[in-house]
């Protein structure tokens, strides 16, 4: 049963601890979140002066959970993404994992980007080994983790094959493997299957499931496609339009492997995105020119064909 759930829970007297310095509410089953999120804001300068992307963002994350942010357009989930990473600051607020402050980058958290973001001029091999070079682990340890990594995304036999040989799914699977070979705390990725066909994205999201069932990362998901999210996910976490808020979660209460196709994903997806097609319309109306008729535009891409299926994404 799909349940929208307030993000946090109220600290009490009984159930607050002390994470890092940073009161929060202990999640139910006695375990501390690997990742804290407090008063989080980040805002950019533009033309019109500052404008906040993010405003107040509260969220905790449990050590091996598959959360997913989504939200409209502009909301600020890959902004969100890169603070918890360290590759942007927050103007106000702290990120807390594994009970340290986030101060910048660290081993501990790997970003997976929409691009497969691999060396050319490296094998397949030589690429899931890089960063274990960087950390000083020997010639036969490193090549033993990296095709142990490649075995897991079925892609040992393509181990010396060179980056321009593979399709657009076998790169982000080298992507993965040399994340996973890192061994960190947390994956973090970035839509890191929009650019794929959809039979791809199939594929990828059974490897992305029977992976955290063997590894049980905790990973932090973005992505703009609603069954997508369903499809991976534990828990579902809706940004409102910017700036950015946390305005609900939904716990995804089906059994793994999902398929994509499955009614039970769809039922999921369709229900979300009713939750999320008024903060869509909001951006509609704040990118429409001022000529615009907004009433009819409005009303036109509400109306949905009876034939479309809006639980397979935005």
């Amino acid at each position: 049963m799909l349940e929208g759930v307030e993000s946090g829970i109220p600290a009490t007297a009984d159930n607050e601890k002390i994470y890092g310095g940073v009161a929060t509410a202990e999640r139910p089953g006695g375990t501390q979140p690997k990742l804290c999120i407090r008063h989080v804001s980040k805002s950019f300068k533009s033309v019109n002066g500052s404008a906040y992307v993010l405003e107040d963002i509260n969220l905790e994350i449990r050590e091996g959970e598959f959360v997913c942010i989504v939200g409209p357009s502009g909301c600020g989930k890959t902004t969100l993404l890169n603070i918890v990473a360290g590759l942007e600051k927050a103007d106000s607020g702290e990120v807390w994992s594994n009970g340290h402050k986030v101060n910048g980058a660290g081993t501990d958290r790997v970003v997976i980007f929409q691009e497969a973001a691999l060396f050319p001029w490296l094998n397949v091999v030589k690429n899931v080994e890089f960063g274990l070079k960087l950390k000083g682990i020997n010639a036969k340890q490193r090549r033993e983790t990296a095709i142990q990594y490649l075995k897991m995304v079925h892609l040992s036999k393509f181990q010396k094959a060179h980056i321009h040989e593979l399709s657009g799914g076998m790169k982000q699977r080298v992507a993965i493997a040399r994340a996973l070979a890192m061994n960190p705390e947390m994956l973090l990725m970035d839509e890191p299957f929009s650019a794929l066909d959809a039979q791809t994205r199939w594929i990828l999201h059974f490897e992305l499931q029977n992976i955290w069932l063997k590894t049980k990362k905790t990973i932090m998901f973005v992505t703009h496609n609603i069954r997508e999210a369903v499809c991976l996910a534990d828990r579902i976490v809706m940004l409102s339009t910017t700036p950015g808020r946390v305005k609900k979660e939904f716990q995804i209460e089906l059994p793994r492997p999902r398929d994509d196709n499955d009614i039970n994903v769809a039922e999921y997806s369709t229900k979300i995105m009713k939750e999320l097609k008024s903060e869509i319309t909001k951006v509609m109306q704040c990118e429409m020119d001022a000529d615009s008729c907004v009433e009819c535009d409005i009303k036109c891409t509400s109306v949905i064909p009876e034939k479309i299926d809006m639980g397979g994404g935005i």
